[in-house]
């Protein structure tokens, strides 16, 4: 039972590594490209992915999916009466992202921060393929006397006006800073080449991208240990190292999804980094992968006795929803993990 007397849903933990019927040759035909597939095929039998996988497999995925699958249906009705499009696949998917990492007791609260997790996993995708878009909402946040002009910056202003309920005025202003810096990291990468040959791209434009920031500190709703405005030293030390987490970890377990849509493999920063520094793509994807977890390292040791719970769930909780949520793909590759569904 949650605190509110409501049953918690469990799954079936996933098979152990060893029952998960691998080969190189499950899923690799889902991609296009031959010079993708091979790279992917590298990973896979250098058994990094099962690496990550093991990590999770001590992971109890008990989460209030009654709660997470009530947001989605009200997010569904918000989102039509704002005229904003989001494939309701994507808020299934987050609202079980964050029942998975973040367990929140108050329903309104929970509602307010699936809002934002839904909402910004869409910006980011529809900014990424529309520049224009993307100027409408900086201009629309950072702007006085701009109005909010399409569907999007008016249901940022709902969103963060709902969340505003639950914290204070001057986290909620660092809150919004770094949804918008998330915004001018997305029009700097914007001007990347296909091919990695230009000097724009490098660390600071992604560390400047504000979205990982933007997540990490949502974490603060998870319980008062971690309350932003009393615990700033804490953030201020391991806000770095929670959006290299976020980071290189999505960049890990999202190259197969990406491999088979094509197009995003090639601008993914794990790729273009391959090419930047013409070393095999398995070693850059295995820097990345050492980067996170010694990230996550990092964070749990910065934390307090009370705090480590909180920070080791939503860490390995992020892997672990990779892992099991349709959206990765990741069955396609090992057909003995079981997919977890709102």
């Amino acid at each position: 039972m949650d605190q509110t007397g409501r049953p918690l849903l469990r799954h079936p933990r996933p098979p152990g590594i060893d029952t998960l019927d691998f080969t190189v040759r499950h899923g690799l035909d889902a991609i296009a490209d031959p010079r993708h597939r091979a790279m992917v095929a590298d990973v896979l039998s250098a058994g990094l992915v099962d690496r990550m996988i093991a990590l999770t497999d001590s992971f109890d995925p008990s989460a209030d999916l009654a709660q997470a699958r009530a947001d989605a249906e009200v997010l569904t009705a918000e989102f039509a009466a704002f005229g904003v499009t989001v494939p309701a696949a994507t808020t299934a998917n987050i609202t079980l992202m964050r029942a998975l990492m973040v367990p929140i007791a108050d329903d309104a609260l929970a509602l307010a921060v699936d809002r934002i997790w839904v909402f910004v996993t869409t910006t980011d995708d529809v900014c990424c393929h529309d520049r224009a878009e993307a100027e409408t909402i900086l201009r629309a946040g950072m702007l006085s006397g701009v109005t909010a002009s399409s569907p999007n910056t008016r249901y940022i202003r709902h969103m963060f006006g709902e969340i505003a309920r639950f914290c204070d005025p001057t986290f909620l202003a660092a809150f919004k800073s770094f949804f918008y810096n998330a915004i001018t990291g997305v029009l700097m990468e914007a001007e990347f080449t296909p091919d990695a040959s230009d000097h724009v791209d490098g660390d600071f434009v992604r560390v400047f991208n504000g979205f990982s920031q933007f997540w990490c500190l949502t974490l603060q709703f998870a319980d008062p240990c971690l309350e932003a405005s009393s615990h700033r030293a804490f953030w201020s030390a391991a806000l770095s190292h929670g959006v290299a987490f976020l980071n290189d970890v999505n960049d890990v377990l999202s190259f197969y999804k990406e491999a088979v849509h094509g197009e995003d493999f090639a601008v993914s920063r794990i790729h273009r980094r391959s090419l930047q520094e013409r070393i095999p793509y398995l070693a850059a994807y295995r820097r990345s992968l050492d980067s996170g977890l010694a990230a996550y390292r990092s964070v749990l040791d910065l934390a307090t006795e009370d705090q480590r719970p909180h920070l080791d769930r939503y860490m390995t909780g992020f892997a672990y929803w990779h892992f099991h949520c349709r959206r990765y793909r990741w069955s396609d590759v090992y057909p003995g993990l079981t997919m977890i569904d709102v």
